[in-house]
């Protein structure tokens, strides 16, 4: 191949469009019967927590169904001597919009919010209660495309929900997890101990709007922080009727290699 012919190809592929430039794609869908959705919420400077999470990291069993989603809440941080780096304002604001759901009037670390509803009984009532979940049909489709654009996911989700009501009152969130995140901590009721977090939550997003006619799609851009690790990171869709607090469907999709 002559100068002439390279220098022509290294034209052409300048002008490429930009999107066939993505190393990495995913995508997945939803299944027919529901997912259940745990949403722990914790904090590195409660001394229950760790206990709660072991707990429930054993309990990976293959025939139950269901997403982890570990929020780390801010409102510890001045009261247990140790500042939770992974906890967020608006990490505490979810598990405040579910109390609300739930029409509780305290909110407290650790909790467990199965499908939208308080779990309280946890350690008892865990495995059954999802299995009861996973026999129910779901009640929303969930489909989503990930593309790894240089250090920017390219979101695309679409969404059928079904039911009159549900079309009127449910909403879309997208939460990244992160696995295998390890953290020494040096302060509060767990000083000395070091963790090694599952399903973290590191960023919470929504609540998208859902079109009345059912179906939805929506395009979203997260930019990927140095300090996660990518092969770790998993992307997941929840479909939540914001009037009862019931999680219509949900999906996970992991960002591995």
């Amino acid at each position: 191949m002559n100068h002439s012919m390279i220098k022509m190809l290294l034209l052409v592929l300048c002008y490429i469009p930009f999107t066939v430039q993505a190393v990495d794609r995913w995508q997945t869908s939803s299944g027919d019967k529901h997912t259940a959705v745990l949403e722990l919420f914790t904090s590195e400077g409660c001394g229950l927590c760790p206990p709660a999470e072991r707990w429930l990291y054993q309990q990976q069993q293959a025939e139950l169904d269901y997403i982890v989603l570990g929020f780390h809440v801010d409102y510890l941080n001045d009261k247990k001597g140790w500042v939770d780096a992974f906890a967020k304002p608006v990490f505490s604001e979810r598990q405040k919009q579910l109390a609300r759901l739930n029409r509780y009037q305290t909110i407290y670390t650790p909790e467990f919010v199965l499908s939208g509803e308080s779990l309280p009984n946890w350690r008892a009532n865990f495995a059954e209660a999802v299995s009861f979940l996973n026999e129910f049909d779901a009640q929303a489709q969930i489909r989503l495309r990930v593309y790894l654009i240089n250090d920017q996911l390219m979101i695309d989700s679409r969404s059928q929900v079904t039911g009159e009501e549900n079309r009127q009152h449910s909403k879309l969130y997208l939460a990244i997890t992160e696995d295998d995140v390890s953290s020494l901590v040096l302060g509060g009721d767990n000083a000395g101990q070091t963790f090694n977090h599952q399903n973290l939550v590191r960023r919470w997003l929504g609540p998208f709007e859902l079109d009345d006619s059912g179906e939805t799609f929506i395009e979203h851009q997260v930019k990927l922080s140095p300090e996660w690790q990518q092969d770790k990171l998993k992307l997941v869709a929840i479909v939540q009727n914001l009037t009862d607090g019931y999680i219509l469907q949900a999906v996970e999709l992991p960002l591995t290699q």
